[in-house]
């Protein structure tokens, strides 16, 4: 069964950038997501490895939960900005169906500054817990992995987020003064 989804009536639709900053950051958020593909790839496999050692030799892989969720939490923070730039968002238009096409433009352009400052908030808050952790000598429980790992790992997918997001604001801000001015 394949399921169509269509854009909600009036909202952007997602184009390549035309513009030098956008192609480069949508040229670097497509290589953080199939960098996300390839850590999600590995985890697949890490995983039925260890499954098919623990049910076969009884020998599963050491420490197999750690890695998944400090690699599951890298490939997440690496998909979010291509989600950002291609507008693939989850949306949910219960309120704002029935509101118009300008409504909803600068609703879009009030959640991407949310978002960025989201965002930003989360590069930071992960860069003071890498340093918070790498000080106290946090480690994982069962690989003994310093922990700052898990937490520096993901700040440049948020930092990415942040740009993505300040982008999309910009060029939907831009496109919402567009339309006002052709409407005038």
């Amino acid at each position: 069964m394949t399921e169509v989804v269509h854009s909600p009536e009036g909202a952007a639709a997602p184009a390549t950038p035309q513009d030098a900053l956008g192609r480069f950051l949508l040229g670097w958020s497509q290589l953080s997501a199939l960098c996300g593909v390839a850590l999600l790839l590995g985890i697949c496999l890490l995983s039925t490895w260890s499954v098919l050692g623990r049910a076969l030799f009884d020998s599963p892989v050491m420490g197999d939960v750690e890695i998944v969720q400090i690699i599951c939490s890298l490939a997440i923070a690496s998909f979010l900005p291509y989600a950002q730039m291609k507008n693939a968002h989850v949306i949910v238009d219960f309120f704002t169906h029935g509101a118009s096409a300008r409504t909803r433009a600068v609703l879009d352009v009030l959640a991407a500054l949310v978002l960025a400052v989201v965002a930003t908030w989360l590069a930071w808050r992960s860069t003071a817990g890498a340093i918070e952790a790498y000080n106290n000598g946090e480690t994982s429980m069962i690989l003994d992995w310093p922990l700052w790992w898990a937490h520096i790992t993901i700040a440049p997918g948020f930092g990415l987020l942040t740009l993505t997001a300040l982008y999309t604001a910009w060029t939907l801000g831009k496109n919402l003064n567009n339309h006002q001015g052709n409407a005038a």
